[in-house]
């Protein structure tokens, strides 16, 4: 069995007003491939992608380095997130309908 997982996070912000916050919008994208090979089983690919967005406003501090705290912030919530949905929904779904195949060819 093995799996390859690849992300994708498009970032896009600007300055609000007199500069004191800031608007962002993030756009995460994650693309996982499954797949099982292993001797004995049928194989089983499974594909898919998973994106999200999120926009905020946050705020602007004196210093050059604002934008990267608040970007990187935004981008490790996300991938917080989406690691949660592709575990609960996706992951979870699967094991579960397999269990049920399963089930029902014993």
């Amino acid at each position: 069995s093995s799996y390859r997982s690849s992300g994708i996070n498009a970032e896009y912000g600007h300055e609000k007003g007199a500069g004191r916050n800031a608007h962002y919008k993030l756009i995460s994208t994650v693309m996982l491939w499954l797949q099982n090979t292993r001797t004995g089983f049928e194989n089983m690919d499974l594909g898919g992608s998973l994106s999200r967005q999120v926009e905020k406003d946050l705020p602007m501090t004196s210093d050059n380095f604002s934008h990267i705290v608040n970007i990187g912030g935004m981008v490790e919530k996300m991938e917080n997130n989406i690691r949660s949905v592709l575990e609960t929904v996706y992951f979870g779904r699967t094991l579960d309908l397999l269990n049920d195949i399963r089930s029902l060819v014993d």
